[in-house]
């Protein structure tokens, strides 16, 4: 399980840091470390594995050692399971010679004649690649959101016959990346994208995953006071470096 590989990657790298603060806003969640190291995760809504929006570990993970909280992106209750990786995410999200910038767009390099696939509507990615090619299927769990999406069950179905694929990060959360990426060996491309991304190519060397689309925090405190504010993406820009690493 992948999760399982990024657990055990983080705490090789952890130095016996501390948790100085944990915010859970409504769309990430972040953890801030004693180093001063901020990193993000997606926080799921509703449902009964966010256990009624209740964190039974309230006022009780200040001040502990974050190897503690590493090995919660393996529980089922989601809000858990997202401290669990914004923990590992400050492990592991720091600046690094490695990283790539730009747009992904051009990194993936989407032809006309290629199928693409996206685990997770990303429309401002979704924007660029429909100037790429008219071979598009976007896999959403909320299919209310429009008629173009594929409902995940469909899945297995389709998204083998794609040739880039981007899949966005909070399915390591929800446990549902290894599954996905099993209809990935075909393609050319794999992406794993969005601020919930782990920048760690050694956890997905045995993926299809071939590059990782993630962000750096450049401004810690104000990360957790955008995350705390029930921000969201485009709210965490001016607190955040975006950057690429292929695997």
């Amino acid at each position: 399980m992948i999760y399982e590989t990024l657990t055990n990657h983080a705490l090789s790298l952890e130095r016996g840091q501390t948790v100085r603060d944990i915010r859970i806003g409504l769309r990430y969640t972040a953890a801030l470390l004693d180093d001063g190291a901020c990193g993000a995760a997606y926080t799921f809504q509703g449902g009964p594995a966010c256990g009624c929006h209740l964190f039974g570990e309230a006022g009780n993970v200040s001040g502990r050692p974050v190897r503690e909280l590493i090995p919660w992106v393996g529980e089922n209750h989601l809000l858990k399971a997202s401290v669990g990786l914004a923990a590992i995410n400050a492990v592991l999200n720091r600046p690094d010679p490695a990283h790539l910038h730009g747009n992904v767009l051009e990194v993936l390099s989407v032809q006309p004649d290629e199928t693409f696939g996206m685990i997770g509507e990303f429309r401002p990615i979704l924007a660029g690649v429909r100037k790429m090619t008219e071979h598009i299927y976007v896999f959403e769990q909320n299919l209310s959101k429009g008629d173009h999406l594929y409902a995940e069950d469909q899945i297995p179905a389709y998204l083998p016959r794609c040739d880039v694929v981007v899949v966005t990060a909070t399915s390591i959360i929800n446990h549902t990346i290894d599954g996905v990426l099993e209809h990935c060996r075909h393609a050319r491309q794999v992406c794993l994208v969005g601020p919930s991304t782990p920048l760690c190519p050694q956890a997905f060397a045995d993926t299809p995953v071939t590059l990782l689309a993630g962000s750096v925090a450049v401004d810690p405190e104000r990360l957790l006071q955008i995350v705390g504010q029930a921000g969201g993406t485009m709210h965490m820009k001016p607190a955040i470096e975006q950057v690429m690493m292929r695997v």
